[in-house]
């Protein structure tokens, strides 16, 4: 917690608990640390973490049950949209897009992680964690953190991550297009962190976007967490009805992986 600014410590301890919370690392259902908990593990006054949760409460982020805590709120509504990587998208407006990678680590997969790759809960799952800042026209415009699989993190590595389209990436190592994209969208603010790097004021408003791209078969092959800066974006989206399907997620994205032959060559989505 920073004492040397003008941002008072709720809120400093609100936008914190936000960010793990919309970076999937408590997931919906989650029960947060006791009060007690958080004060000795931000060094704050339990009036400080109260008023922190009352804040999350009011954004909808954290329901407050009497005699239990407070628990990540479950957030039912999502949509489906036509598969069109940022790149792209971005050029055929005319822009300059480009990308800097941040960061890149491995980890062990959580619960709500697994889950959304749809893996065995009794196992444990190792992802790559590549985190992205993206620009448009050089002003930056969204942070960007991709999770995948330990096996296809690991080839990704022959390629330039630097400056690559991620979905091509994947494209051109598994041989397949993604198929399709579940995502959730909220309206966020800005932390300190993420507002140092997207160059904007703390507490403007940003546009949270949870992606899981599918390959055919309703493959799971990336988990995202983006934050678009607002006044840049606005979404477009299409509802339809799904194609039931009964494919062995597991083992097919084993055999592709296994399969598949690593190329140069980059599509750009």
């Amino acid at each position: 917690m920073n004492r040397d600014t003008t941002i008072p410590l709720y809120k400093q301890l609100q936008l914190k608990l936000q960010d793990r919370i919309l970076l999937g690392e408590m997931g919906p259902g989650v029960l947060l640390p006791t009060e007690q908990q958080l004060c000795i593990e931000y060094g704050v006054s339990r009036i400080t973490v109260r008023n922190a949760l009352a804040a999350l409460e009011r954004n909808g982020l954290i329901d407050r049950i009497q005699g239990r805590g407070s628990v990540v709120r479950k957030r039912n509504v999502s949509m489906q949209q036509k598969v069109q990587g940022y790149t792209r998208s971005m050029l055929q407006k005319g822009m300059k897009p480009r990308s800097e990678l941040i960061d890149k680590k491995l980890v062990i997969g959580n619960e709500n992680l697994i889950e959304l790759f749809q893996l065995p809960a009794s196992e444990k799952h190792e992802f790559w964690v590549f985190r992205t800042l993206r620009y448009l026209n050089d002003l930056p415009a969204i942070i960007m953190t991709h999770f995948v699989r330990r096996e296809l993190g690991d080839r990704m590595m022959a390629y330039d991550l630097q400056n690559a389209s991620f979905f091509g990436l994947y494209e051109s190592i598994l041989k397949q297009p993604i198929q399709d994209i579940d995502g959730l969208i909220t309206a966020v603010q800005a932390s300190p962190e993420n507002a140092k790097l997207l160059k904007i004021d703390v507490g403007l408003p940003l546009i949270w976007y949870r992606c899981v791209a599918y390959l055919a078969g309703k493959i799971p092959i990336e988990v995202s967490y983006s934050l678009f800066v607002a006044d840049k974006f606005q979404f477009e989206t299409r509802m339809f009805k799904p194609i039931d399907t009964n494919f062995e997620n597991e083992q097919n994205m084993t055999e592709m992986l296994t399969k598949s032959n690593i190329s140069g060559e980059e599509v750009v989505v």
